[in-house]
């Protein structure tokens, strides 16, 4: 996959550097450009760009990822500035990589606050928590595509309720007891406390939907033995199972229990789990299992769609070719950030930026979420809404689930 990121080119052939992204702050005037060049004078603004922070893994665990995170973020940057940008000021960013250590998130977090003074950051990294203090107190909006941990940090914000904030939601329970799943095991990674978390909330969503949970098991991160992982399924007699591990071994489960005998109700994967190419490993021994998303399938074909894989192909087309639900959350999450720059004013800080992504209500990316959102009270109460995809019988797709969403209720 290339490397050319055409928002930082576009932005090095303007003459918007780094090294005179030096600009604008706090007075607002009037709304036009020429009122917006009578700011008060701070590190982040220009009379002619905006300067955000990019924090992201890449390298380490979170690399591949990241890498299609970006490439969504540039397309919806660069769809930005070719329209204008934000009240005549083109939009760019300062790349810093945490290599995935919470450590270097500091670091690098540190580096975007105190050295670089960006406006705001964009976040899409596997170990937030290194700079999560430092961003909160220099008052630094952060947007993140992914949200492992639970949020208690009030300059945090995301399209999407984080998956493991406390208390969690009825929507997976409901979902599997529609589906007539009645005795579940749930699934996550050896070593991955993050993972392990995550299914001790969803054996909480079963339980509260009347579900049997039989057991929980660890799949290796490496080296997975279909035959006896699916021979394990079948010891505990679960007909349905609930897994948040990699996609490939999630398929690769659902085909060994297959094969061991299990008759699988309900095979529900996390978001990680919608990947044609995973898939594509399995096939149709995976036919009919289901996963959650947070953000409307490619399958929906909406015009919002259509609109971020034409801004893909004109401005981050190394990503192109087969975009991933990572790059539409990238996308989303940048346009999340464009709209509290837009609310913020024409003079923006990063007070009014926070305040301005405070405001959003009724947000809905165009119709790429599966319901509406509201940021005024934080994102630990956003509604868990979900759209669901299931495997085709011929395993070599995804069919969207109806009704879509499915929306649950925060258990108490």
């Amino acid at each position: 996959m290339g490397h050319r990121w055409r928002a930082l080119v576009a932005a090095a052939a303007l003459g918007w550097t780094a090294a005179t992204l030096a600009a604008c702050g706090t007075s607002p005037s009037t709304a036009d450009v020429a009122g917006s060049r009578r700011c008060a004078a701070t590190a982040s603004v220009t009379d002619t760009a905006i300067n955000l922070g990019l924090l992201y893994s890449g390298s380490g665990v979170g690399a591949d990822p990241s890498i299609q995170f970006r490439a969504g973020v540039d397309a919806r940057l660069d769809e930005q500035n070719a329209q204008g940008g934000i009240n005549g000021r083109h939009v760019a960013y300062d790349l810093q990589n945490d290599e995935s250590r919470p450590e270097m998130n500091l670091v690098v977090g540190r580096r975007l606050a105190e050295e670089k003074q960006v406006l705001s950051i964009l976040q899409f990294s596997v170990a937030p928590t290194g700079a999560a203090d430092l961003l909160d107190k220099a008052g630094i909006a952060t947007v993140e595509g992914v949200v492992p941990n639970p949020v208690n940090h009030s300059n945090v914000f995301s399209y999407s309720r984080p998956l493991s904030q406390q208390p969690p939601s009825s929507n997976w329970g409901e979902f599997i007891a529609q589906h007539g799943g009645r005795r579940a095991l749930t699934v996550s990674v050896e070593f991955s406390e993050a993972t392990q978390a995550l299914a001790g909330f969803a054996a909480q969503s079963l339980r509260a939907a009347g579900i049997n949970v039989v057991g929980t098991l660890q799949a290796p991160g490496s080296g997975f033995d279909t035959a006896a992982f699916g021979a394990r399924i079948r010891a505990t007699g679960a007909d349905s199972i609930i897994a948040f591990v990699p996609a490939s071994i999630f398929y690769q489960m659902v085909a060994g229990a297959r094969a061991a005998g299990v008759n699988l109700t309900v095979a529900l994967g996390n978001i990680a789990t919608y990947d044609p190419t995973a898939l594509a490993g399995v096939g149709a021994a995976a036919a009919g299992a289901y996963s959650f998303l947070d953000y409307a399938p490619f399958e929906i074909d909406s015009p919002a769609h259509r609109r971020f894989q034409t801004a893909m192909n004109l401005y981050s087309p190394q990503a192109a070719g087969h975009p991933q639900g990572v790059s539409l959350i990238g996308w989303i999450s940048a346009d999340l950030l464009l709209r509290g720059l837009e609310a913020a004013g024409p003079c923006p800080t990063r007070q009014t930026v926070l305040d301005g992504l405070r405001s959003v209500q009724n947000y809905n990316a165009d119709g790429l979420l599966p319901a509406p959102i509201s940021l005024r009270s934080g994102i630990g109460a956003i509604a868990p809404c979900y759209d669901y995809v299931q495997v085709n019988q011929a395993g070599t797709g995804f069919d969207v689930v109806r009704p879509a969403p499915q929306c649950g209720r925060i258990l108490s």
